[in-house]
């Protein structure tokens, strides 16, 4: 429905104002009481808001009553609502100003009325709504609506899932006709979040040009004129040819000649803006009484401001604050949602405009909140729109190309826009309880509860009662499995299963059925057991997911790890290729893993030999087991977990990256490691702000509303859920919440490994590259540190370059550090050499010492790793012996984040500059690899590297959510 702000003005002897404000005082009893006259005439009359104003005219100027009001309909109804409703009390008013009708007061405001626009000949103005489209009765009724729905749940708490407790509300709707109407949506203001690539340069070139056709059209018709002229005298007093080159002159001419009257406008502004003398003294004490005195009343969450400025001297400011508004008005059109400005979601209304025949621009404006917040909001958001409007009037704080500077010197613009009100006596609200944050809620509420379809939708909408929107970074923790949140070092026993399902979809079903209770979500998980599952590509089309909905997964997970294609990128050849693993090769590829983590050995064991006893039951089989070594724990009387160590003795799971949103990055904020949640789960945003692409389901597969929505509009950065469409037939979404697992078994040769640092360190012991304050007993492990980046201990040669933290302390405790910058620190590499293990699978700032862009693109590739050491010496096979990493880690991206470190920084021999390189630890080089430690005295080259660790067996898995899982495991029944 139509809205309208409309605005009145009156001229009155200024000797009466004084009376005249204080006959509008007099009214504030019938305005603000329940019972008021006012209030009751107006009740159910459409007005959302109505003031009256005195405007003091200067020496020439007239003294105006103003009346401004939002009402639904045309303006005239505004007319006619007072001119009715209100006879009696305006008639007052207008008998104290001496005001004298000549016709009925509803044609008297219509006289008067103020038409504002942005042209050249229209009084300039600018009107916002912050509830568009939305009429008071619908106000009303949403919010008796929201009101019997939060004494519904005070005595029907919501239990049970989310889309079974909004059926139980609308069978509670229905049965009351009061409310059943509202079971009907009405339209909505879309509440998506905003789109910051909207602000183009095409769009701005755009603005530039039509803002030139709208203020400076009459120059360009003379300019034309002056073309045309030119070109019909030259071309009839000297020929054709002569017209044509007249005109592309002239053109030319014309084209200067517009510039430079663009630029002398601009020079002049800032010449003006040069002279401006801000005001910078304190509002009379009396003035703010009163102006106190009006505001933050009893049983109202409204306010509302009447400022009157004078405006500086000269059209060139008059042109300006035509400009101002219109490019504002622009700009919100094109970067705001309705009825928002940015984050600003106070306002109720808002109006400028230019007072006809006088200096002076009026703003009104109803809000919800206090004065100071109000300004608050403008000051930190939004000041570009206020600078630009106010900077045009007399003493504004000092600003820069009409838009910059000015608002945002607070504690100034605070002062001068207090200098600027006046206290509103006479002020109307027809609901003054209600904020237009409670309003787009109360209008969600009903919008939802007409529309939703699905379990995420009903989720949503029952976090409007008491709780605010999820924000699109916000992770829905309970949907998302425990590993994420760390290692279970509180679950120090461990095993891995590699499970091959049945071909009997049903069976294989039944199986992942049977165990999706005890699949463990959440960063709190069970203190005896925690269980892990994880999904392959061809584990998927074992439980019957169709092929095309497969096709979406990524490439890299659908091929697998053990596909050809994916051995040269990985380095997985040699005697690492896959038809060699222990599993997970063309020959024994696997459908699933699962990961068993138990506080005791007894209880992971029990609880291993029942999972192991399902799946044999539904037709599958566990083709292989990886038992990782218990977790050291404290001793009695410590508190701290004991530093993990991997099987060469180095200190291990040091460096991870810190999730936003998790209990970890509340606890610890690190701007070296903190990453967005989308670089670690589907359907979040990533550090770009883009969700990762996330596989659909068509709606028809999912009766059971068990997916979310693949665009939840309810969620993604909106203030206010937007339930606009029915999810009912939209698709679903099988990845959000979900992550990629990699699991590689990598044997690891310690014997090998020992002997090369050995011999290495009588080898180079009297290399200049050593350092002199280095012990000499301690230059085996000075070899292998740096071959890793990190003593054994885990102090970084970034901060240790002579020796271990905890060797300086006296074997004291020590906690790894981890907030180093190497570029910045070490930038030649002379301490953590540039090819180091550590170095190359977090280069950090290294490729760009010192910038934070480029921490930004190096975190793009982090991975969260989540493995643990083993020890296989009871194993049968001689080469099963030997001890290893189960190394994991999640990505949202297996080819960004996982490969690429692997392809492109680990084993690349030319990383970093450097010349037939590869990592040090994990490289292949075939016992002719080679590393260089740089140093003052000239680098040491480390050749005939040895392989000291071996591919055994892997695969790339898909670690669905809760819903998925439920999804899944019904995949046969479908």
């Amino acid at each position: 429905m139509t809205q309208s702000l409309v605005t009145s003005a009156i001229q009155f002897d200024i000797e009466r104002a004084d009376l005249v404000d204080a006959k509008l005082k007099e009214f504030r009893p019938e305005l603000f009481g329940k019972e008021g006259l006012i209030r009751s005439a107006l009740r159910d009359q459409g007005v959302h808001f109505m003031s009256i104003t005195v405007v003091r005219g200067d020496t020439g100027e007239p003294t105006h009553l103003v009346f401004e009001m939002s009402v639904d309909g045309e303006p005239q109804n505004a007319f006619d609502t007072v001119g009715t409703r209100l006879a009696a009390f305006v008639s007052d008013i207008l008998s104290v100003a001496a005001i004298q009708p000549t016709g009925s007061l509803s044609q008297l405001l219509a006289s008067h009325h103020v038409r504002t626009g942005q042209g050249l000949f229209d009084v300039p103005g600018l009107d916002f709504c912050g509830t568009p489209g939305m009429t008071v009765a619908r106000i009303k009724r949403e919010y008796l609506l929201a009101r019997e729905l939060r004494s519904y749940f005070d005595t029907h708490p919501a239990a049970g899932a989310p889309l079974a407790v909004v059926a139980r509300v609308r069978d509670f709707v229905k049965a009351n006709a009061d409310l059943a109407p509202l079971l009907s949506a009405e339209p909505f203001p879309r509440l998506a979040a905003e789109d910051p690539s909207r602000l183009d340069f095409g769009f701005v070139l755009s603005l530039a040009f039509r803002g030139l056709l709208k203020f400076f059209w009459p120059v360009l018709c003379l300019l034309g004129l002056a073309v045309i002229a030119a070109t019909i005298v030259a071309g009839l007093s000297q020929g054709f040819a002569v017209g044509v080159i007249a005109f592309f002159l002239s053109t030319m001419i014309a084209a200067v000649a517009i510039l430079a009257v663009v630029v002398s406008v601009y020079v002049g502004l800032r010449r003006l803006e040069a002279a401006n003398t801000p005001v910078d003294t304190l509002v009379n004490p009396d003035v703010m009484a009163s102006l106190t005195e009006a505001e933050n009343l009893k049983d109202t969450q409204q306010n509302h401001l009447a400022g009157i400025s004078i405006m500086q001297a000269g059209p060139l400011r008059g042109l300006t604050l035509r400009i101002a508004f219109w490019v504002i008005g622009q700009m919100a059109t094109r970067r705001f949602r309705p009825g928002f400005l940015g984050d600003i979601s106070t306002i109720h209304y808002a109006r400028w405009l230019r007072l006809p025949k006088t200096n002076k621009l009026l703003f009104f404006s109803n809000y919800g909140g206090s004065w100071e917040s109000y300004l608050e909001d403008f000051i930190t958001k939004a000041s570009g729109g206020l600078t630009a409007a106010w900077s045009n009037t007399v003493g504004f704080p000092c600003t820069e190309n009409l838009f910059f500077k000015g608002a945002t010197d607070g504690d100034r613009f605070k002062r001068w826009a207090r200098r600027q009100q006046q206290p509103t006596w006479f002020w109307y609200s027809a609901y003054p309880h209600l904020t237009t944050a409670r309003i787009r809620t109360n209008a969600a509420i009903r919008q939802g509860l007409g529309t939703i379809s699905t379990e995420d939708e009903a989720a949503a909408w029952l976090g409007l009662f008491g709780s605010k929107v999820r924000p699109a970074t916000l992770i829905e923790t309970f949907e998302v499995q425990t590993l994420l949140y760390g290692g279970l070092s509180k679950h120090p026993y461990a095993t891995c299963l590699a499970i091959r399902l049945s071909d009997d979809s049903k069976q294989a079903c039944a199986w992942l059925k049977s165990i999706e209770d005890q699949i463990t979500f959440g960063d709190q998980p069970p203190a005896d057991r925690v269980l892990i599952c994880a999904l392959t590509a061809d584990g998927l089309r074992r439980l019957g997911l169709p092929s095309d909905i497969g096709d979406a997964f990524p490439t890299a997970f659908r091929l697998g790890m053990g596909s050809s294609g994916r051995a040269n990128l990985l380095a997985d050849t040699g005697d690492d290729q896959a038809g060699q693993w222990l599993w997970g090769g063309p020959e024994n590829a696997v459908d699933a893993a699962i990961l068993i983590y138990a506080d005791s050995e007894p209880t992971l064991a029990s609880y291993a030999g029942e999972l192991i006893s399902g799946i044999d039951a539904a037709g599958g089989r566990v083709l292989h087991r990886v038992t990782p070594t218990p977790l050291p724990q404290p001793k009695p009387g410590e508190s701290a977990v004991q530093t993990v160590r991997e099987p060469f003795g180095f200190a291990d799971g040091i460096s991870q990256p810190i999730i936003k949103g998790t209990r970890r990055w509340m606890r610890q904020s690190d701007a070296i490691h903190a990453v967005e949640p989308g670089e670690f789960l589907l359907g979040y945003p990533d550090t770009r702000g883009f969700f990762p692409p996330s596989p659909q389901v068509p709606a028809a597969m999912d009766p059971g509303n068990l997916l979310p929505l693949a665009e939840p509009t309810h969620s993604r950065g909106t203030l206010q859920p937007d339930f606009s469409t029915s999810g009912a037939a939209a698709a679903r979404d099988l990845g959000r919440n979900g992550t990629f697992l990699v699991i590689r078994q990598l044997a690891q040769y310690v014997d090998v490994f020992n002997d090369y640092v050995g011999d290495a360190a009588k080898r180079y012991a009297d290399h200049p590259a050593v350092p002199d304050q280095l012990d000499p007993g301690l230059l085996p492990e000075w070899i292998g540190a740096k071959m890793v980046g990190r003593w054994k201990d885990g102090s970084s040669l970034v901060r240790y370059p002579h020796g271990p933290a905890t060797r300086k302390q006296n074997g004291g405790h020590f906690r790894p550090d981890n907030d180093f910058l190497p570029g910045a620190e070490d930038p030649l590499g002379e301490r953590c050499p540039l090819g180091a293990h550590i170095r190359r699978s977090n280069p950090r700032d290294s490729l760009a010492p010192a910038s934070k862009d480029e921490l930004s693109i190096v975190n793009r590739h982090r991975i969260l790793r989540v493995g643990r050491g083993f020890d296989a010496s009871g194993a049968n096979d001689p080469e099963e012996q030997k001890p290893g990493l189960l190394f994991m880690c999640l990505n949202a991206d297996i080819e960004r984040q996982f490969e690429f470190i692997q392809q492109t920084w680990a084993t690349a021999w030319q990383f970093h500059g450097l010349e037939n390189e590869v990592d040090p630890i994990t490289g292949r080089g075939g016992g002719m690899g080679r590393l260089t430690i740089p140093s003052p005295r000239g680098p040491l080259n480390l050749t005939g590297i040895k392989d000291f660790v071996r591919m055994r067996g892997g695969a790339y898995l898909f670690m669905p959510s809760r819903s998925a899982v439920r999804f899944l495991a019904r995949l046969g029944s479908n």
